[in-house]
């Protein structure tokens, strides 16, 4: 909901509660002229019911703000009302009390529901000031003698038209307030089942971008091996046949075939190796365990494996977490100045968790995390993984991963 429609429900809402308490207020003050008419004549009794109409129409003012979607202006003469005529009734009548001092309250519950937590204090204290005051009021003093004068059953009487009707008010505020409080808790989970179908989006979005990226790698990885590399080693090959054709004694030109032979050698090694790096032909063959071992072979520092059992995974899962312990590892070989390497791998039911950990330089944790680190944890978001990093300057790093399954 805007915030425009917020102001007019208010309004709405506040309206319904100023007229219900008109009446209220109309009719208790009509039924106090009527028993001065009819059952009691006593003076005070019939100034009473004027004082309480008067009020009435002090609370009809309140729709004057309302008008101007002004809720803050309307309930504080709505408020106003109900003090004054809490505070005079009782004073009048000091055996109406019990009622006034709830009437004195209300305009607690009505700011807990219309006003500004900032605004709510002025209310609160007021309330409770007036309903102290009414209290003392009908405790402790009879300046009128109402109360002696009036009979028994008549007060009875007035406490019972008067207390349901006012119960009713308040049970009005409350059921009003529960459905707003409804609506926008309604309106919360709507924006968060919206909020999830996004996040559910997101994720399969990128998952889809991995997907599409690994493809994208054993397709290269395939036409290297297939096309470049095998062109290479068909160079190499008809290098050596024309080598041993050449007659003796040509020491120059062997020389020079020997290092083609030896520049096409490490082209062939350079571009293997490359293709590798796209996406190894292991991991697709023989599975996460068997790639990891390959990366500690070839590993110029240290690495100590403690690879459980975890079987063949989803390709995506499988290639998440390889190239997660090889950035990791490479990055400890490259840049850490380690000496010592360890890669963990262990599947539970749910879940595949890894952790490389290095006795390298370490470094400060959010510092200088390059963009390796920043695409390792978008590969592991992609398929509902999480990344840690714990790192100190002198102290080594250990990259932990966890992968759902």
């Amino acid at each position: 909901m805007t915030e425009q429609h917020v102001d007019v429900e208010a309004v709405r809402r506040l309206r319904t509660i100023v007229i219900a308490d008109i009446v209220l207020a109309s009719v208790a003050g009509l039924f106090t002229v009527v028993m001065y008419f009819t059952v009691a004549r006593l003076a005070a009794l019939f100034w009473v019911g004027l004082f309480v109409m008067f009020t009435a129409g002090l609370i009809a003012t309140s729709l004057a703000p309302l008008g101007r979607h002004d809720t803050y202006g309307a309930l504080l003469r709505l408020s106003a009302a109900n003090w004054l005529v809490a505070i005079g009734s009782t004073l009048v009548a000091t055996f109406q009390w019990p009622i006034q001092v709830q009437v004195a309250l209300l305009p607690i519950v009505l700011a807990a529901t219309f006003v500004e937590r900032e605004r709510l204090r002025f209310f609160v204290v007021a309330s409770l000031a007036t309903a102290a005051t009414v209290a003392a009021l009908g405790l402790l003093q009879d300046i009128t003698g109402l109360s002696e004068s009036v009979p028994r059953w008549l007060k009875t009487a007035v406490l019972l038209v008067t207390a349901p009707p006012f119960a009713a008010l308040v049970v009005l505020v409350t059921v009003q307030h529960n459905r707003r409080l409804s609506a926008v808790l309604d309106d919360e989970r709507i924006i968060r089942a919206r909020l999830a179908e996004q996040a559910d989006e997101l994720r399969r979005s990128r998952a889809r971008v991995v997907a599409a990226t690994d493809r994208e790698r054993r397709r290269i990885e395939r036409d290297l091996h297939d096309g470049a590399q095998s062109r290479l080693v068909a160079i190499n090959l008809k290098l050596a046949a024309a080598r041993s054709a050449l007659p003796k004694g040509l020491a120059d030109i062997d020389d020079a075939l020997d290092g083609v032979r030896n520049e096409v050698h490490l082209a062939h090694s350079e571009l293997r190796d490359l293709a590798h790096g796209l996406y190894p032909t292991v991991l697709t063959q023989h599975g996460l365990v068997a790639a990891i071992g390959a990366v500690a072979d070839r590993t110029p520092v240290k690495v100590r494996l403690d690879l459980g059992h975890v079987g063949r995974l989803a390709p995506d899962v499988e290639a998440a977490i390889y190239f997660s312990v090889l950035e990791a590892v490479q990055n400890a070989a490259k840049h850490a100045a380690a000496e010592r390497v360890d890669i963990r791998l262990e599947r539970a039911d749910d879940a595949v968790t890894f952790s490389v950990g290095d006795d390298g330089v370490g470094f400060r944790v959010g510092e200088t995390e390059g963009q390796g680190l920043t695409n390792l944890r978008d590969r592991l978001g992609a398929i509902g993984g999480t990344l840690e990093i714990a790192s100190e300057r002198g102290s080594g790093s250990t990259i932990t991963g966890w992968v759902p399954l």
